[in-house]
């Protein structure tokens, strides 16, 4: 029978023939590439392009290779001390390569050493170009800096956002501007077996208990596919503004138009807004068209872009109202405005029956407080 003392041997001489695999306690770094050639379009981006994007943008000299492609995975979505980022991944062009290379930290004191490559990356590459990064991603590890008793101000830098960018021109057709559904509707691709972003902090948590490395791999798989669409997604959009009339949806047509306007680049957003034509869309280009008209004092162009809404039946009273003001303020004819505010009416009481709401009531209520006024000026230019 075997005592005790021979059953601890066993175990003993077991544990020396199957020894544990050491636990590594170094930040762990992965570099991986893709060919240059295989971001479509990277190369024909300008300054000029991306000012159109991101009207807020100032660099003038910028290249692929001035950009520092930004992405991190975190233990949570609050932004205080105790948040931290435990893996970043940046991307950036070298030669005929995209490189990513990916930092995860295996204990809580390999941070530093991430936050001193981020920031020796960001020496070679100064524009910072993030997808939600202005609010979240750069804060944090800002913060995280200082915590690690490093100066660092990431407002110094030039920073593109591409969240802000995507939302401009793709919300009215997509409504949920998130990674995942640009992915699939600007780029055409879809991500299989992805580690959904809610499930992140726990994969961290689960590693630092049991420190089974393999918990991560999902985290770097997500963030590298992360990594690599946002040059993606930026070469596109910009092809979008460089050439609007190849985009398939007019809602995005649309998007380009109002992002111009914010640029102050007045002629290529009302080219925009003549490309959409008889789209779903040809009502709102034509309002638009109409506002940017009025302050070009373009007053042939106006009245031809409302008489063609109110024939077509588009945008409710407000083509007769902006013809109404054209006449009053303008041509100072207020017969011709008392017309006009007369067959608004018409439309109008012919309209709100259906739907008696409390806004239509107050617009007719409007319509005919300025039917009032310009029948005294009617009046009094008679005397």
């Amino acid at each position: 029978m075997i005592n005790l003392r021979e059953k601890l041997n066993m175990v003993k001489e077991k544990g020396k023939s199957n020894p544990s695999p050491p636990i590594q306690r170094t930040l762990f770094i992965r570099t991986q590439s893709v060919p240059r050639d295989s971001i479509e379009g990277i190369d024909a981006i300008t300054a000029a392009e991306i000012h159109s994007c991101e009207p807020t943008f100032e660099e003038t000299d910028i290249s692929p290779e001035s950009m520092l492609f930004l992405d991190t995975e975190t233990t949570g979505l609050a932004k205080g001390a105790g948040t931290l980022a435990f893996e970043v991944g940046v991307g950036y062009f070298e030669s005929d390569q995209f490189v990513i290379k990916q930092m995860a930290i295996r204990e809580y004191a390999n941070e530093a050493e991430m936050l001193k490559i981020i920031l020796k990356q960001l020496e070679e590459h100064p524009v910072i170009v993030t997808f939600n990064g202005k609010s979240f991603d750069l804060p944090l590890l800002e913060s995280r800096c200082v915590m690690n008793g490093m100066r660092v101000r990431f407002e110094d830098y030039a920073q593109l956002d591409l969240l802000h960018i995507m939302r401009r021109v793709y919300k009215l057709r997509l409504q949920h501007c998130t990674l995942g559904a640009l992915e699939e509707a600007v780029l055409g691709t879809h991500r299989t077996d992805d580690l959904p972003g809610a499930m992140v902090p726990q994969r961290f948590f689960d590693y630092m208990r049991t420190r089974n490395f393999d918990l991560i791999e999902d985290v770097l798989r997500h963030n590298y596919d992360d990594v690599l669409s946002m040059p993606k997604l930026l070469a596109d959009v910009c092809g979008a503004f460089r050439t609007p009339e190849t985009l398939a949806h007019p809602e995005d047509i649309y998007g380009v138009g109002r992002t111009f306007v914010r640029s102050g680049q007045i002629e290529k957003a009302k080219k925009c807004y003549r490309i959409i034509g008889h789209t779903t869309m040809s009502g709102q280009a034509r309002l638009r068209l109409t506002e940017l008209s009025k302050k070009e004092k373009n007053w042939q162009e106006t009245i031809e872009l409302c008489q063609n809404m109110i024939a077509d039946h588009q945008n409710g009273s407000a083509p007769y109202i902006e013809l109404a003001k054209y006449y009053e303020h303008v041509e100072k004819d207020y017969e011709a405005a008392e017309r006009i505010c007369i067959q608004c009416l018409r439309y109008l009481t012919n309209y709100l029956p259906l739907y008696d709401r409390e806004e239509d009531q107050e617009e007719l209520a409007m319509l005919y407080k300025r039917l009032e006024r310009i029948r005294g000026k009617k009046e009094r230019q008679r005397t």
